[in-house]
């Protein structure tokens, strides 16, 4: 049995060593509120040391740098998703595309840095003796709209707008945009002014003339236009011949296709064709297998919209269906009077993903 002593030195050395850890927690606890306190007094928050050593978030405003990237959200991500994957792993994908302005390239390039469609998905072509029409009204709206979209209610079939914005008489039925949207048509642009002289005068002059209705009937509908357009006069025109390569080069480039027709209702040929020319204009170019049929909706045009039921009532009863262009369909088979110099473009495009068909015939490489 031990001293009396000795049990007394142990456990009052025991004691002191406590005390002692005691003090050296004590003081790190201290140590340590005292850090977190002055960081919150110096910067008004915490940040974690993983986020405050990323890089500043890449995602651009908008610049004359060049369009945001596809599928940019304002929401921040972190340097490695869910599954693991990291970001420069993901960086291939479509949603990283980015189209840069050459700084040696035309200024014009540097115009409306939110003209640009990122989001466009890859199209596709119809197949033989597919019954598809695309019925498309140009130079509207107009006194001509409103019952256009009555008989078509009716019919429950859809059609496309190429829109423009000609007179205050046009503009005061701008309004009408709104309900086309509504009603499941598509509304794309074919200029504000449609004054093809000075439209055409430059690639500057084109773009200003396009983003003017372009915004115009986003502010009118609500939504962004059609990310496609049809040109005043078609692609290929008395008017367009000296800028005509370098507006389809730079509308492409920013990611917009256009499309021409393949069938013609016959209506602007004058103020004279009558109604059963239009219909049977009409008629025979939907029975040939003409997808994209060209009409007017603008004043001055009731002959057209004369024909307009009995085109939809006996062409249903043949078994074709009337549907709104939605951007997805190759323009190049067959819808453009300007093949060469859009496949040239579109080719070089980043933003544009052409059909599989298209792609074999240009010898590359298809398209996921």
């Amino acid at each position: 049995m031990k001293p009396k002593r000795y049990r007394y030195t142990y456990h009052s050395n025991r004691r002191a060593r406590q005390r002692r850890h005691f003090l050296i927690v004590s003081i790190g606890i201290v140590s340590v509120a005292a850090i977190v306190s002055a960081a919150i007094f110096i910067g008004g928050k915490l940040v974690p040391i993983s986020q405050s050593e990323k890089e500043p978030d890449p995602t651009p405003s908008t610049s004359e740098s060049g369009p945001p990237p596809a599928g940019t959200g304002d929401q921040s991500e972190s340097s490695e998703t869910e599954s693991g994957t990291s970001s420069e792993e993901e960086s291939s994908t479509s949603s990283e595309i980015q189209v840069s302005v050459d700084p040696n390239g035309p200024d014009y390039q540097k115009k409306y840095p939110d003209l640009y469609v990122t989001d466009r998905p890859k199209m596709h072509v119809l197949e033989n003796g597919d019954k598809t029409v695309y019925l498309t009204f140009d130079d509207g709206p107009s006194d001509l709209t409103e019952p256009l979209l009555d008989i078509l209610k009716k019919y429950d079939a859809k059609v496309t707008f190429f829109n423009c914005c000609q007179s205050d008489y046009q503009d005061k039925y701008s309004s009408l945009m709104k309900r086309c949207v509504e009603e499941g048509h598509t509304v794309a642009v074919h200029t504000y002014s449609h004054v093809m002289k000075d439209v055409y005068a430059s690639v500057d002059a084109y773009l200003d003339d396009f983003y003017k209705m372009y915004k115009h009937i986003e502010e009118v509908t609500g939504q962004k236009p059609a990310n496609f357009f049809r040109f005043p006069g078609g692609s290929m025109n008395g008017y367009n011949a000296q800028v005509r390569d370098d507006i389809i080069k730079e509308m492409t480039r920013r990611g917009f296709i256009y499309y021409d027709w393949d069938g013609d209702s016959g209506d602007a040929s004058g103020g004279n064709v009558s109604g059963a020319t239009i219909y049977a204009n009409t008629m025979d170019a939907i029975r040939r297998d003409c997808d994209i049929i060209l009409m007017h909706n603008v004043f001055g045009k009731e002959n057209t919209l004369s024909q307009v039921e009995n085109i939809l009532r006996d062409a249903q009863a043949e078994g074709y269906t009337f549907e709104a262009l939605d951007g997805t369909l190759d323009p190049t088979h067959g819808y453009l009077m300007t093949n060469k110099e859009f496949i040239s473009a579109a080719l070089d495009s980043p933003l544009i993903q052409l059909s599989d068909w298209r792609m074999e015939k240009e010898g590359k490489k298809t398209t996921p």
